[in-house]
């Protein structure tokens, strides 16, 4: 299984999306961005450094949120999604061709890779208590 983190950053009501570029893995797909983590990384760690890495942004890894396990034809995915705080820097995108700023009743209009809807559920959960 490989272990990977997410990024839920939230701006105003919006939250922070990234369409998979057509040279990665699930190309086309919208995910809550972030990537895998490296040996002797904290998921805190690996978070920030992929969204520099990926986004040349700065981030503040927050509150955890909710864990995803997804099973794809020929491999599976432990997900560890957080809480995080843009901090600075200008998006510059690599393993992405698009990005958007989406409000949760919007999420449904856009293809999202499987391992991320555990994410959104849990927000839209969360945003009516």
């Amino acid at each position: 299984m490989i272990k990977v983190v997410a990024g839920v950053i939230k701006k105003d009501a919006q939250y922070f999306i990234a369409r998979r570029a057509s040279h990665k893995d699930q190309p086309g797909k919208w995910e809550f961005p972030g990537g895998k983590i490296e040996t002797a990384e904290s998921p805190e760690m690996a978070l920030e450094r992929e969204l520099y890495e990926e986004f040349k942004i700065r981030t503040q890894t927050g509150k955890y949120l909710i864990q995803s396990i997804c099973d794809y034809s020929d491999f599976q995915i432990q997900l560890l999604a957080y809480e995080s705080k843009y901090l600075s820097g200008e998006f510059e995108l690599s393993d992405h061709d698009k990005i958007a700023w989406v409000e949760l009743q919007e999420m449904d209009r856009f293809d999202m890779n499987k391992a991320d809807y555990p994410i959104i559920e849990f927000l839209k959960n969360r945003s009516q208590k």
